[in-house]
């Protein structure tokens, strides 16, 4: 039986670190999406379930939050909510702010600065 030369071993592990790469890769890419995702603040153009979804907080939260019964699927986003309940989108992000603040998630925007107290 003949034993495989050097030069498959080195390819074949040549191989493996570009497969490895790559993995690794996808992974990082991932993770840093949904750390931006995570830290993005409330925008007019999203919608309850997304922000729950991004916050990992049950949507029937945010809906009473909001002063809304919570329907399974209602996907529209919070600029809409406030033309049709009549109220000023800045005041729909408040309550889903304190809301998710409550929840235990707070937005790295609201946390007070890290350090000294005055």
């Amino acid at each position: 039986m003949r034993r495989p030369s050097n030069l498959i071993i080195l390819a074949a592990a040549f191989l493996v670190a570009i497969a490895g790469t790559f993995v690794f890769g996808y992974r990082a890419g991932r993770y840093a999406h949904r750390l931006r995702l995570e830290n993005e603040p409330i925008r007019a153009w999203m919608s309850v379930p997304f922000i729950a979804h991004v916050h990992h907080v049950p949507p029937e939260v945010l809906f009473r939050a909001i002063g809304l019964e919570p329907v399974p699927h209602d996907r529209r986003p919070l600029r809409s909510i406030a033309h049709s309940e009549h109220r000023p989108v800045a005041d729909l992000i408040r309550d889903l702010e304190k809301a998710l603040e409550s929840a235990g998630h707070t937005h790295p925007a609201l946390r007070p600065p890290a350090g000294k107290g005055p």
